[in-house]
């Protein structure tokens, strides 16, 4: 299933000397265990079919994990096993983007909206046989997300608008009772967040155990943890990480997905994900039948298509991706010359205008992409490239800037960075050449490759953007701690705005362009966008949250551009087709995926 997640940025030491050993499982199916409808009519997987349980998928990564605390996480390279170790109380179906039942098997709403009694499912047990109960979901609200000890992104997107957070209650060891001080319109898809096993992390938490310093939690589940400690309730466990090689996850014995025939899910016995030095790695390896699946880029997809009758894969070719793709400048950036440039919008505004997005589809994507311009993903119901919530794409709303390096010149004019000895880089007031560092994470071809475009386009216009690809965790520690002058990357996206909450409020954990903005160096339009969020929220109204939204995505296009955005790649993936239900495949889930548990080898 695919379970909530709020926007994180996006992707030979063995650690465990075996196989993770533990209890046999569940003796009969549990009371409440979730049935997948696998070729049931009337049901979003009708033209699924149940499968056979065994063998291994293979599939590949370009960068090691940084941590196994999903919590704590502000990266793909973690959250892509975490998100298959851990649950929420809610979840978005995989193949239509409803938001359904988890952990949570019902719930009830308040005529007010203002109360969620949820009713917990029965008899399931986490990954090491300890119960699953109410217990849990309290501890996970009020002693993680809700305490300020914790360093968590997630508590950005369930935070309301009045700065409260809901009120999150035991009623007895299978009902939870969430109350709101106001309507909070995104409540059901913020549920989704994952919940996490008290008995194993109540001991690291200062409030609960005062022999522990403040902020202990977050250092828990590092990559030295003994993968027997990492306990969750997801399809998968955690077997082994052998740096710069492999994560070995394995099925978790009490998983409480079953498919219609009765059948306990994950079909899978193992995922292994190989980490690889590049996407050129991850090419080979799937046209070499090494991996299963494959998340091809668009220029790979005339090389795959040629082979996919006679090797026995499928390559799809679907619209656009939920991702992002943008360049960022610190506006904190410890460089004062720099900081005052990058401050300036006529300067991000230059920016945009150098990006050359038609080359960068023709030659990067081999056609296969579009402009992009917008924070909120081009598939969401919000997308303010709509004209009404749900409709369909007419780009009316649209705020773009087209390719033209004259009207960027004129910016930087403006800007008063000059070239003022005729050597064809500008330069500051004082002389100092214009020049920065372009960093995107290594390995990523067609990030590599559109740093290499836009360091040319930049160097027409006088400026000088010294290109150097850094590992991708070593990048997200850099942007983390706003040590960065400037980045090519990339963050996850989904349906619900105020998912990227922690990205865009000026107070979000991921605010990385202007994180003094949170401690008081707040510009205007980002009071102005912080106060969209707010509305967004406070409605149940969709059509009047869109027209919020709306004004938030142009806002932050006209005066923010703290990410200036750039293209977005269509859907293309490849697998061998002996991977079962892998034709499920979409945006919303793949077989590495939001579909892991459901897919199946077939030979």
């Amino acid at each position: 299933m695919k379970r909530l997640a709020l926007l994180v940025i996006g992707l030979a030491l063995v650690l465990s000397a075996g196989a993770v050993v533990f209890a046999q499982g569940y003796e009969t199916m549990p009371k409440d265990a979730l049935i997948v409808p696998l070729g049931q009519a009337g049901t979003p997987y009708a033209d699924l079919q149940p499968g056979v349980r065994g063998g291994t998928l293979y599939t590949s990564t370009i960068s090691n994990p940084k941590k196994w605390n999903d919590v704590t996480a502000h990266e793909t390279s973690t959250t892509a096993y975490t998100s298959k170790m851990f649950m929420g109380l809610t979840t978005t179906n995989p193949i239509n983007g409803a938001i359904e039942p988890e952990l949570a098997k019902s719930w009830d709403i308040s005529d007010d909206g203002l109360t969620i009694t949820f009713h917990l499912r029965e008899g399931l047990k986490w990954s090491d046989g300890e119960p699953f109960t109410a217990d849990d979901v309290v501890f996970t609200f009020n002693d993680l997300y809700f305490n300020e000890d914790v360093e968590t992104d997630t508590r950005d997107i369930l935070q309301l608008p009045d700065g409260s957070f809901p009120k999150v209650e035991k009623v007895d060891d299978y009902t939870v009772k969430v109350t709101l001080s106001m309507v909070f319109r995104p409540i059901l898809n913020a549920m989704g967040v994952s919940i996490m096993p008290k008995h194993k992390l109540a001991q690291y938490v200062h409030k609960l155990n005062p022999d522990v310093p403040a902020g202990t939690f977050n250092g828990v589940w590092g990559l030295d943890t003994d993968p027997k400690e990492i306990v969750g309730m997801g399809p998968f466990v955690l077997d082994s990480f052998t740096p710069d090689q492999q994560v070995v996850m394995v099925r978790n014995p009490y998983y409480y997905h079953y498919d219609s025939n009765g059948v306990q899910l994950p079909y899978l016995d193992k995922w292994v994900d190989l980490i690889v030095a590049s996407q050129d790695v991850s090419l080979l390896k799937f046209r070499n039948g090494e991996i299963y699946a494959f998340g091809a880029r668009p220029s790979d997809v005339p090389i795959l298509k040629a082979e996919e009758a006679q090797k026995g894969f499928t390559v799809l070719i679907k619209g656009a991706t939920y991702g992002t793709l943008w360049v960022s400048f610190n506006l904190d950036t410890p460089n004062e010359k720099l900081k005052g440039l990058f401050r300036k919008l006529a300067f991000r505004q230059a920016i945009a205008h150098a990006i050359d997005k038609q080359t960068v589809i023709n030659n990067l994507y081999n056609g296969l992409a579009t402009p992009q311009w917008s924070p909120v993903s081009m598939n969401s119901p919000f997308y303010a490239g709509r004209d009404y919530y749900g409709g369909p794409i007419t780009e009316k709303n649209a705020v773009t800037y087209d390719y033209n390096l004259d009207e960027a010149a004129k910016l930087l004019d403006e800007c008063g960075i000059v070239d003022r000895d005729g050597d064809g880089i500008r330069e500051f007031e004082d002389g100092t050449p214009v020049e920065f560092e372009l960093n995107t994470n290594s390995g990523n071809t067609l990030r590599e490759g559109f740093c290499q475009i836009l360091a040319d386009d930049l160097k027409k216009i006088g400026i000088k953007a010294n290109f150097n690809p850094v590992d991708f965790n070593t990048l997200v520690t850099k942007l983390l701690g706003s040590q960065y002058e400037a980045v090519v990357l990339g963050l996850t996206g989904g349906d619900e705005p105020n998912n990227g909450a922690n990205v865009y409020r000026s107070t979000g954990g991921l605010h990385f362009w202007h994180y003094s903005a949170a401690k008081g160096d707040i510009f205007d339009y980002e009071k102005q966008i912080d106060e969209l969020f707010d509305k967004g929220v406070s409605t149940y109204d969709n059509d009047k949250a869109f027209e919020y939204y709306k004004e938030y995505q142009q806002l932050f296009a006209e005066k923010d551009l703290g990410l200036i955005f750039t293209v977005n790649q269509k859907f293309t993936y490849a697998y061998y087709n002996f991977i079962g239900n892998a034709e499920a495949t979409s945006p919303l889930a793949t077989p590495r995926g939001g579909l892991i548990d459901i897919v199946y080898i077939k030979k």
